[in-house]
């Protein structure tokens, strides 16, 4: 019994390390494998990549001074009435069967204040990230589910459009309203120019279970700030068949299943993904390996 307490401990240990590290893009050299996304209705217009340290012109505004987004390593994910831009990860390759059905998936999204210069009346600062969020996609689909915001009633929004009937929208109208100090700051340009997080946890936390939730960092007319909870409940129900629960890609930016036009000027970053379905690193199958063949062999030592 000795003798396999070391073997036990070794093989313990190589499979607890056999899970993938979760995938993470700073985006701080580069795409990191992201592409961008040049199909689909309507016109389309690839983003840019921003270089740390480059901040983007947002607007040329003349008189009234340019407007630009914010430097560090990201993607700059714009769109307007006749064009939408988005970045994809095609995630096969790094999931057990090349899909899953449980994740959790993170960014942060850099929403500028564009009011006071771009004029936009009876709307919100930079458009918010109207439309423009986080989504996963199912294989050779555009159905899938996402987080992303509309200026209409200053609010994100979480969308299951799996499902075939209305597709219900889960959102928090007016909580992205700065409402610090009891009252609407004033004016307009002091607000946002910040990041907000957006986050999609799929029957990862909870068996069955979604909660789409956003962090925002300024006081809503609730009093709420921190994390806010979109939705927190029961995967959607829907007569399709599982395939459209599994997913297999990530869509950052303006997404087609969104009709809507994405007035939005906002920029992508820390992109994180995590899934029970990940690949395990070679390093440690090989240490999984190692500690199999040293137990089988004491297994044949003391047969013999």
């Amino acid at each position: 019994m000795k003798r396999l307490l070391p073997i036990a401990a070794v093989l313990a240990l190589a499979m607890s390390s056999t899970a993938m590290a979760a995938l993470q893009w700073d985006f701080e050299t580069g795409m990191q494998g992201w592409t961008w996304n040049t199909t689909g209705a309507g016109t389309w217009v690839p983003g840019q990549y921003i270089a740390p340290g480059d901040p983007p012109p947002l607007l040329v505004t003349g008189a009234q001074g340019d407007v630009y987004g914010v430097s560090g390593g990201n993607l700059y994910l714009p769109g307007d009435s006749l064009s939408r831009s988005a970045a994809v990860f095609d995630l096969s390759g790094y999931l057990v069967g090349g899909k899953t059905n449980s994740f959790l998936l993170r960014a942060d999204v850099y929403i500028p204040n564009l009011r006071p210069y771009g004029g936009f009346p009876n709307n919100y600062p930079g458009m918010t990230n109207q439309y423009s969020g986080i989504w996963m996609l199912a294989a050779g689909t555009n159905w899938g589910v996402g987080i992303y915001g509309k200026p209409q009633k200053g609010s994100q929004c979480y969308l299951d459009f799996t499902a075939d009937d209305s597709w219900p929208e889960r959102r928090k109208d007016w909580y992205m309203e700065d409402w610090t100090g009891g009252s609407y700051l004033q004016p307009d340009s002091l607000w946002w120019n910040t990041w907000i997080t957006l986050e999609l946890d799929w029957n990862y936390s909870v068996p069955g279970n979604v909660t789409a939730r956003y962090y925002q960092p300024w006081q809503a007319y609730t009093g709420a700030s921190g994390w806010i909870t979109l939705y927190s409940g029961p995967i959607y129900p829907t007569p399709w068949g599982a395939t459209l629960r599994d997913f297999s890609r990530i869509v950052i930016g303006c997404n087609v299943n969104t009709a809507g036009t994405p007035w939005t000027k906002s920029q992508i970053d820390n992109v994180y993904f995590d899934s029970p379905q990940l690949i395990p690193e070679p390093g440690s199958l090989i240490a999984l390996s190692v500690g199999l063949v040293g137990l089988a062999g004491v297994i044949r030592r003391r047969k013999a």
